[in-house]
């Protein structure tokens, strides 16, 4: 008996490892089938797989415009020789008015025309005379100011910034800061002119000192492309005052902001007549 049952015992033992090899030779298989199915699925779908990392945020090309207003004024001859300098695209939005007030102005005005790293763009005639409720009132003159501006500076581009307001026109899209000018606006928009705002702005205290420092700026950009807070996506419109660069050290600050931009290769220094790139 004893031996019988060594015998069922060793036979049993059999069965057994068989039926493990053949479940340890099923799961292998199973295995082999699965990794082979997420092959071909990787393999059928590259773009996908690329896409994870293409999509973070911030990881897109970005295009910035930097663009000054209100010149010609005193620190546009500064604006010109650093441009010159830095050799990058920059767009400047003018007043007709200042042009015309003296010899000096003119000078600078040509500055800008001469250099061919500058775009120039309309800012009306009188920049509403800083009295803009009041401009805005009467849509008709308002767009009177800026079409006589464009016919005084022989602009080539049918480009507009509005004196005192933030507001855009173009390619189908709208967008208002204040009721107070959205007439003149769509009036302009009716004869072919895109209307430009901005989407950050380097502000300046009432003697044109800039309030915030290079550093901080570079990081309201940054802060802007990685949350794409833009009126268009990798596009960011800087808007900068002429006035604000009348001293040598705040000329170096505006070599200090390119250069440090120029560092990330992230953006592309492009001007508004381009607006907006890679949309």
């Amino acid at each position: 008996m004893r031996i019988f049952y060594n015998k069922f015992d060793h036979y049993r033992f059999s069965i057994n490892n068989k039926c493990m090899k053949k479940n340890i030779l099923n799961g292998i298989a199973l295995v082999a089938l699965f990794s082979m199915i997420i092959s071909l699925y990787s393999c059928n779908n590259p773009v996908e797989a690329e896409n994870i990392n293409s999509n973070s945020p911030g990881s897109s090309k970005c295009y910035l415009y930097l663009t000054f207003d209100d010149g010609p004024l005193n620190g546009s001859e500064n604006i010109d020789s650093v441009i010159l300098a830095e050799k990058i695209k920059i767009s400047v939005f003018l007043v007709g008015a200042h042009v015309a007030a003296n010899r000096e102005m003119t000078n600078y005005f040509k500055y800008y025309v001469e250099n061919p790293y500058i775009d120039e763009y309309n800012h009306s005639f009188t920049h509403a005379n800083n009295k803009y409720e009041l401009f805005y009132s009467n849509p008709q003159t308002a767009i009177a100011d800026i079409v006589k501006n464009q016919q005084f500076l022989k602009l080539p581009y049918k480009i507009v910034r509005l004196p005192g307001r933030n507001m855009w026109r173009i390619n189908g899209r709208k967008k208002d800061d204040s009721i107070s000018g959205a007439s003149t606006a769509d009036g302009l928009a009716a004869l072919g002119y895109k209307v430009i705002g901005w989407d950050l702005e380097w502000q300046h205290k009432s003697d044109g000192i800039p309030v915030q420092s290079v550093d901080e700026l570079v990081q309201e950009i940054d802060k802007r492309r990685i949350a794409q807070n833009s009126f268009t996506k990798n596009n960011i419109v800087l808007l900068i005052h002429d006035e604000m660069f009348q001293k040598k050290w705040e000329e170096s600050e505006l070599k200090q902001l390119i250069n440090k931009l120029k560092t990330n290769d992230k953006y592309t220094f492009e001007q508004i007549r381009f607006y907006p790139s890679n949309e």
